[in-house]
């Protein structure tokens, strides 16, 4: 019955996501072929968004993707734990060794086999327990494989749109500079005012205002499309500053707990490999019979690897894999929020810069305006309208004054160093300073 059940959900799913079905059974084929520890996930040097459609893009992400290797891997620990579900569990031997202590009497040998026979009363209701089980991992990994399909067509679409919204703000802000120009040359000929003039400057501030932004949204989908197509992102927009401060290993609580549960699962898995298997039992004991002769009393107690054994290894191996794929997706994660904060420290802090300049110039107007109108040459409202401009950009100044703060926090609440990202630091100075030296020393 699990079996039917399962052959007729993966139909019906695939009649509505067809390409999503594809790239699962390609993600299945990649999570059934190996056994082995999995290997980090390698990058390459290919431009984020070029040459590449939605659906290249979506295959590759499927492909690469840390997530749908973990949930591929969590379906072959299914598989396997409900095979060795079907199987009776594997027997027990024990061996006992009673060594007389006055030293009459011969050796006393013992040797019996066990078997477990409570399993025989539930077996079904274990088998469509596992079998539940398995059909929960396959609609995982659909889910996941469909989940990172459509994440990456999303970013792959709005960083097309986004690049579009760049270079018309781009184009718009070379216009208003060069508009600019134009009237501060009209300025130095006495063909127009100086308050028209700054006027026009501002309009051209907030081009720069309206470019950063747009510069920061495409930033950060870039980031985020190459990190889920494992491909090398485009040069950042990260001052000196914070990446000489940051530039060290930044973990995450997640990236902590993924590593722990990797640690787990491979002492669990070493645990079950070992020789003498999980449930290995030794002991001792001392005996008297009703002749009055006392022995003590060795005992051997180890499981034999008939049945269950090598599934229940595979599905442990398969569990270790997993918390490795997960531990690579949390690293990705992370990656990404890392950047996102800095680059945000990056552009709040040019936002501040533009703003400053745009106080300046407000004031400067609203003091041009002001004289204008002792001298008669301004109206009242022309003041007032100089006066409310200066009081607008001195708020807009300290909102940018809070953004960078608040950018700034954010950063520094990610800087969550463990001791292994210290010790990885210092290995790093350390070797950077015999070439520091080296250098120094040929420059003599």
């Amino acid at each position: 019955m699990p079996n039917s059940t399962f052959k007729s959900v993966v139909p019906m799913v695939a009649r509505t996501l067809v390409p999503a079905m594809v790239l699962t059974i390609a993600a299945l084929s990649i999570g059934c072929a190996s056994r082995e520890k999995v290997a980090p996930m390698q990058t390459v040097a290919v431009p984020v968004a070029a040459n590449i459609d939605a659906d290249e893009a979506a295959a590759r992400a499927v492909s690469v993707s840390p997530r749908v290797r973990a949930a591929a891997l969590r379906l072959d620990a299914a598989r396997a734990r409900a095979t060795a579900t079907a199987l009776p569990p594997d027997p027990t031997i024990a061996i006992s060794l009673g060594i007389p202590i006055d030293g009459l009497g011969g050796t006393a040998i013992s040797a019996s086999i066990m078997q477990g026979i409570g399993w025989l009363l539930a077996k079904e209701a274990f088998i469509d327990a596992a079998a539940r089980e398995r059909d929960v991992a396959a609609h995982e990994l659909i889910g996941a494989s469909v989940e990172t399909a459509a994440e990456a067509r999303r970013l792959l679409r709005s960083l097309i749109a986004a690049r579009v919204v760049t270079t018309a703000s781009r184009v718009a802000m070379d216009a208003r500079e060069a508009r600019s120009a134009i009237e501060r040359s009209r300025l130095e000929l006495g063909e127009t005012s100086t308050a028209k003039s700054l006027g026009i400057e501002r309009d051209a501030l907030i081009a720069k205002f309206m470019l950063n932004a747009a510069e920061l949204e495409e930033h950060e989908l870039s980031v985020s499309l190459a990190s889920i197509l494992a491909v090398d992102p485009l040069p950042g927009l990260i001052d000196a500053d914070i990446a000489a401060d940051f530039s060290t290993a930044v973990t995450s609580l997640e990236v902590i707990r993924a590593r722990a549960q990797v640690a787990r699962a491979e002492a669990v898995f070493a645990l079950a490999d070992s020789p003498l298997g999980a449930d290995a039992r030794a002991g001792g004991g001392f005996m008297r019979d009703l002749e009055g002769r006392e022995s003590i009393a060795g005992t051997l107690e180890i499981g034999l690897p008939i049945f269950r054994r090598s599934y229940e290894l595979q599905a442990l191996r398969a569990d270790a894999d997993a918390a490795h794929a997960e531990l690579a997706e949390a690293e990705r994660l992370t990656s990404i929020e890392n950047d996102h904060a800095r680059t945000r420290v990056s552009s709040a802090r040019t936002n501040l810069a533009l703003a400053v300049n745009g106080v300046h110039n407000a004031q400067t107007e609203r003091e041009i305006t002001q004289r204008s109108h002792s001298n008669g040459e301004a109206s009242l409202a022309d003041l007032t309208d100089a006066r409310v401009i200066e009081a607008e950009a001195q708020a807009l100044c300290a909102t940018r004054r809070r953004e960078v703060a608040d950018a700034i926090a954010r950063l520094e609440s990610r800087a969550f160093k463990t001791e292994a990202d210290e010790q990885s630091r210092d290995r790093q100075q350390a070797q950077k300073q015999p070439q520091t030296e080296s250098s120094s020393g040929a420059a003599q």
